[in-house]
């Protein structure tokens, strides 16, 4: 299945309901398969002295903005996932019909958060930013979860950019590993204005991954809520299409040679060559023979001059002629 490519919008929206729909279009625009955002009630996060209580207050939208987020989304074909922090923010994405939520790093403990998203959600998305592998492993367990459809393990952490050598990405080898059967993908935290912001994903598809989650925001010099990782709806148009022609070169784990290969083979390969006129009943001596390409190669090509030295032939063979298996004893 192709890679799922996910629009975050994260808090970018600032509680701006235009910008908000702004954003929902433009990550349709630019191909993205889905648009998450952070659905943030201040006390659901945060205590009123807390220092950025204000600013989750500040990103609250009354229902009817997050309707219209979903028309949009929704109404082009597009998954909606939300990013919730409590019974209320979860209520709203059940009663939105959104494709699934994402439990993040922070609710990591709230196991009455998990239990009804679990319980209510067709789609989890699990942030395992600063967990430690035990502790996913005691959480999986605590929670009865098992690999399957539901869950997505989502690898990755937000440094406001998160500097390249700190994504370790061999970690996700070691995770698939580790819970083997789970999904998982890849938070894309790099740089928004390097170039890093096209080409850090490209190495984490190799692990097998389901989805990629990348920040996107309306312009970075408007500087929004969420922008050090985030790239330009037309950049973002540009990660796609780069994504998804390369993770075709992906192709297939199986050993079999494929069709491409094999012709490419009987290109390439040497097979036996007769160095002179040879006549019928002659025993092929190795200085009669030689490796070199040829135009057609035989139906049964023999590619090692030990395979024929000393056989008999089974009818004359002209000087450059192959000597296949049909014509030796």
């Amino acid at each position: 299945m192709p890679i799922e490519i996910i629009a975050e919008i994260a808090q970018g929206y600032e509680g701006n309901i235009t910008q908000a729909c702004l954003l929902a279009r433009s990550a349709v625009r630019a191909g993205a398969d889905a648009v998450k955002y952070q659905c943030v009630y201040a006390d659901e996060l945060a205590t009123p002295d807390y220092q950025h209580y204000k600013l989750f207050k500040d990103l609250e939208m009354p229902i009817k903005a997050w309707q219209d987020v979903a028309e949009i989304v929704k109404s082009a074909g597009k998954r909606l996932y939300f990013d919730v922090f409590g019974e209320k923010s979860l209520k709203l994405a059940v009663n939105l019909k959104v494709d699934g939520i994402k439990i993040h790093a922070t609710d990591f403990y709230n196991t009455d958060l998990v239990r009804a998203a679990i319980k209510a959600m067709p789609k989890i998305f699990i942030s395992l930013g600063g967990i430690s592998i035990k502790e996913l492993e005691q959480f999986l367990e605590y929670h009865s979860i098992s690999a399957g459809p539901q869950v997505c393990l989502m690898y990755g952490f937000q440094a406001e950019p998160t500097p390249v050598e700190a994504n370790n990405l061999f970690r996700i080898g070691e995770i698939k590993k580790r819970f083997n059967g789970f999904q998982i993908g890849f938070m894309d935290h790099s740089d928004g204005s390097t170039d890093d912001s096209q080409t850090l994903a490209l190495l984490a598809l190799p692990f097998k991954i389901g989805y990629i989650e990348k920040h996107m925001t309306l312009d970075r010099v408007l500087e929004l809520e969420d922008y050090p990782s985030a790239i330009c709806p037309k950049d973002f148009q540009t990660f796609i299409k780069r994504i998804r022609r390369l993770e075709k070169a992906l192709g297939s784990a199986s050993l079999e040679l494929s069709e491409a290969e094999q012709t490419y083979r009987k290109k390439v390969l040497k097979v036996v060559v007769a160095r002179k006129l040879l006549k019928k009943g002659d025993s092929i001596l190795e200085e009669d023979i030689s490796l070199k390409r040829v135009s057609i190669p035989g139906l049964i090509p023999i590619y090692r001059k030990e395979d024929v030295t000393g056989k008999i032939l089974k009818s004359n063979v002209q000087k450059h002629q192959q000597i296949t298996k049909e014509i030796i004893k």
